[in-house]
């Protein structure tokens, strides 16, 4: 109804009063499903990607216990240098592919060096693409050195081998 405009006598009070109601009722629906929407995925991106006490993302704990693809510690100069290791949640498919939800860590740490790694860099894959990320050791903890573009300018190199350095 138009501002200062005087009511319908057609249509009696009450139902012009519940028509308004319902207006308000349905224009709430949708603001009603945004949040819930947000406040679910907010839930699940926590659930997935939810980091552990040391700061890495809890989709890497226990990943020295992982299928190690280097056969001994390697120090070859580049991105992360240092004493490297590099482990992986899942073996590669026959088609030399890793699968969706594998996840790469490569640990590196100084020569000599007994404790946590100093650096651990993480690829893990989510519907076909990689996402990378890497952590610094900073104290006992792990805060966010580098990610996206800058590790996957460097990956190129490797996309026939599923952007992975490692061969095995």
């Amino acid at each position: 109804m138009a501002r200062n405009a005087e009511p319908d006598s057609r249509i009696p009070s009450w139902s012009r009063e519940a028509g308004d109601a319902m207006i308000a009722h349905v224009k709430a629906i949708p603001a009603c499903a945004l949040v819930a929407f947000t406040a679910a995925a907010a839930v699940a991106l926590a659930a997935v990607a939810a980091p552990a006490k040391n700061g890495l993302p809890s989709y890497t704990d226990g990943y020295a216990t992982w299928t190690k693809l280097n056969r001994k510690p390697f120090s070859t100069p580049g991105a992360h240098n240092g004493v490297k290791n590099v482990y992986a949640s899942r073996p590669r498919g026959s088609n030399r592919l890793f699968s969706n939800g594998t996840v790469i860590v490569k640990s590196i740490a100084d020569p000599g060096a007994r404790g946590l790694a100093r650096q651990v860099a993480v690829m893990r894959k989510v519907r076909g693409r990689w996402q990378w990320i890497e952590y610094e050791r900073e104290g006992s903890s792990y805060g966010v050195l580098a990610q996206g573009a800058l590790c996957s300018s460097c990956h190129m190199q490797v996309k026939s081998n599923d952007w992975v350095f490692t061969k095995r």
